[in-house]
């Protein structure tokens, strides 16, 4: 026969709930004036355990109780809804919120391990103009292409995001800016590749900043500064990568980080510079 918990009763379940995910609800009196209820769920817990809790507790619902049913459905449902809050429907990427939220998980990483996080800004030049000519259900069609596509050039690590309408963002966490380029110009040379983008002129304008640990950034001017560097790139032309901040002060002068980071700003330019022969031609 059940009966009410002592002090030491109630340690005994705390310690056995404190390691166990549980699944079959049941009902434990506390000790007091006024009974309280609490669901303690049993399905993984070894046959000892079970018996110490059903001595103490007093079941309420059966298994097979459609009370119980639609409590697990209502989990399930609140699960799938806060997923859906930080999914954007049509791409499927997470979106801005999401974003935002990892951002600042990144740039604490950062501060905390001393490595560095890059950010992407990219914009879609000439998007418009698949929604003007051919209507939004064709230019929707191209986003989630876009999507799909951006979350194939990535690492296992990046988290690519739907900023917001033709704009897409990309968090490279324990990333020096250098191997953020190579990904970056990685992005602009498959968006030239999805189906109807030649047709519409359709490229990509990317901006790039680098979060290091002195960096005096909060999120924003993180944010800002990626965003400067993207419409850079829109104001050259567009189908391009441009950067912030990869000079920094030596001696007095100005000079790239390293010779890697030289690599990058070098193939850069030649990007910049084929780009530019072929729309002379």
């Amino acid at each position: 026969m059940n009966r009410s918990p002592l002090p030491e009763d109630r340690h005994t379940i705390a310690k056995i709930l404190s390691k166990k995910n549980l699944e079959r609800p049941l009902l434990t009196k506390i000790s007091g004036s006024k009974p309280k209820a609490m669901l303690i769920l049993l399905d993984y817990l070894s046959r000892h355990e079970r018996q110490i809790v059903e001595n103490i507790t007093h079941p309420i619902i059966d298994l097979e109780d459609d009370l119980l049913k639609k409590i697990v459905e209502l989990e399930e449902e609140n699960a799938r809804l806060r997923s859906q809050a930080l999914i954007d429907g049509l791409t499927g990427l997470y979106n801005n919120r999401f974003f935002r939220l990892q951002l600042e998980t990144e740039m604490a990483r950062t501060r905390r391990t001393g490595l560095s996080c890059c950010l992407l800004m990219i914009d879609l030049d000439n998007f418009k103009m698949i929604n003007d000519t051919r209507g939004h259900l064709e230019g929707d069609r191209f986003l989630a292409q876009t999507a799909q596509t951006f979350s194939q050039c990535v690492r296992a690590v990046d988290i690519v995001c739907r900023y917001g309408g033709d704009e897409f963002v990309a968090i490279l966490p324990s990333t020096r800016q250098f191997v953020a380029i190579r990904i970056a110009n990685r992005f602009k040379n498959a968006v030239r590749e999805i189906p109807g983008a030649t047709g519409y002129n359709v490229s990509a304008s990317i901006g790039i900043a680098e979060f290091t640990v002195s960096s005096p950034w909060d999120e924003n001017k993180f944010i800002q500064s990626a965003d400067f560097a993207m419409y850079e790139a829109k104001s050259k032309g567009g189908n391009q990568v441009c950067t912030t901040g990869y000079h920094r002060k030596i001696d007095g002068g100005l000079e790239p980080v390293s010779i890697q980071e030289k690599d990058a700003i070098s193939s850069i330019r030649d990007s910049e510079q084929g780009q530019g022969e072929r729309d002379g031609a």
